[in-house]
């Protein structure tokens, strides 16, 4: 058997605040508490012994640990808990509390051993890392959503409609649903750039992009640059009939813009070219077949004279 003085050594030596509360006196009072939790909390034993332990949590007394606390002194089972308590000078430290009951040669319910451990620099480093594992998925989503931005005008780019659009048109498929899509085409691009500059250039695909974006009303709908000089916009389940009167509503959109283009053949302003479509997605149809006809639309109306809007009507329509 270990000799008692070696124990109570090995408790005085330890560098962790030990502290024995009484279960046979009202409000478990501590009765002991060693060298290691006056130096962990601030507080001589004469502070201490005599009163109940939850006075290191101050008036922090909602930590849902505590109630794992009560549960563990009433029904007499160990407990280990981390949770906020607080020096004799205020200052807050994370303790990492392990209760253990003693019984006597009874069963009786005699005393609680606790052992306390200042944890704070773990959870400190736990909540560093947690934060930078945030601010880290913050950055991938920033990165994912740049990836899927033209950085000239602010819009989606094509690398985003070309997943999108696939992912309405099976929607649609199976929903038996319309969708729309509109190429637009700044005439005469070409010219205003080598005339006007480039940034003159960029500041006309920024305006007419924008322009564009403020014809949508509907969240399911978008405009991307599809390159160059070139827009589409999707839109979801409108007949072939609005798709005819929101193409010239663009048309005339750009056109009202009045920016100057004196090298257009057209106008002397910046106009556009439309090519659209719209089809009631069917088996056997793919999503190539309809950005396929929207651009066949385009060059038609290029070849038209541009400044004009052209649909190319699918031959078999359910």
């Amino acid at each position: 058997m270990i000799d008692s003085t070696i124990i109570e050594q090995a408790v005085k030596d330890s560098r962790d605040g030990i502290s024995i509360a009484d279960m046979r006196q009202d409000d478990f009072p501590l009765i002991f508490v060693n060298a290691a939790f006056e130096r962990l909390t601030g507080y001589r034993a004469d502070d201490a012994l005599g009163k109940n332990c939850r006075f290191l949590c101050g008036s922090d007394r909602k930590q849902p640990e505590l109630a794992l606390i009560r549960g563990a002194l009433f029904n007499g089972e160990f407990c280990l808990v981390t949770l906020r308590n607080y020096r004799k000078d205020g200052s807050m430290f994370w303790n990492e509390l392990s209760l253990s009951p003693v019984h006597d040669k009874t069963g009786t319910l005699t005393h609680f051993i606790g052992m306390q451990r200042d944890v704070s620099s773990q959870i400190l480093l736990i909540h560093r890392l947690r934060q930078q594992k945030e601010e880290l998925q913050s950055d991938n989503e920033h990165l994912r959503i740049l990836n899927n931005l033209d950085p000239l005008t602010g819009i989606f780019n094509r690398r985003y409609f070309d997943n999108q659009h696939k992912i309405q048109w099976n929607i649609a498929l199976r929903s038996r649903l319309s969708l729309s899509l509109f190429i637009v085409d700044i005439d005469y691009f070409k010219q205003y750039n080598d005339f006007y500059g480039h940034l003159n250039g960029d500041e006309c695909i920024r305006t007419v992009a924008k322009t564009l974006g403020s014809c949508l009303r509907r969240a399911s709908d978008f405009v991307a640059r599809y390159g160059g000089e070139e827009f589409v916009i999707l839109v979801c389940n409108i007949t072939e009939l609005q798709s005819d009167i929101f193409a010239e509503q663009l048309r005339l959109k750009i056109e009202s813009l009045n920016i100057t283009h004196a090298k257009s053949p057209i106008s002397g302003a910046i106009t556009v070219s439309i090519g659209y479509c719209t089809f009631i997605p069917q088996l056997g149809m793919s999503s190539r077949e309809f950005v396929a006809a929207a651009d066949e639309a385009l060059y038609t109306a290029k070849s038209a004279g541009r400044n004009c809007v052209i649909s190319r009507r699918r031959e078999t329509q359910p």
